[in-house]
């Protein structure tokens, strides 16, 4: 197994009750609740806005630092914390879908951790990108 997803367990385990990030997104008229985070998901999306944010903070520094050295180690940061974000963000997609069983339609999460089904007319996003990619459907 790799370094990084024996440190992953740990990673998520430090990650405090207090210090939860709550979905911005507010419920909206197409939105079915169907259920509450738990703190396993609660862990996870967290986990991912922090790693988003790290590769944009990474990113940002890099795009302005004068030394090439130091701009690519900076790239190549916010390449690494974007691939695990996106990593991370799968896993709570693929542990929702399966605890609702809800592996067909349109899934999200919203304020106040609910997980909602999503009224859509377009089907075609129905399956994330990383499965897409898996698929050869890209």
């Amino acid at each position: 197994m790799s370094t990084w997803l024996k440190l992953l367990t740990m990673e998520l385990d430090s990650i405090a009750k207090a210090d939860f990030m709550e979905p911005p997104e507010a419920l909206s008229p197409n939105d079915n609740v169907i259920g509450d985070m738990d703190d396993s998901d609660k862990r996870l999306f967290t986990l991912s806005r922090l790693l988003i944010r790290d590769a944009q903070q990474n990113k940002l520094d890099s795009n302005f630092c004068p030394d090439k050295g130091r701009r690519e180690e900076l790239e190549n940061k916010a390449m690494n914390y974007g691939a695990k974000a996106q990593v991370v963000k799968e896993l709570l997609w693929i542990g929702l879908r399966d605890r609702f069983g809800l592996w067909n339609g349109t899934i999200g999460i919203r304020a106040g951790f609910k997980v909602v089904t999503i009224h859509n007319d377009n089907t075609d996003d129905d399956i994330s990108p990383f499965l897409r990619h898996l698929l050869g459907d890209d």
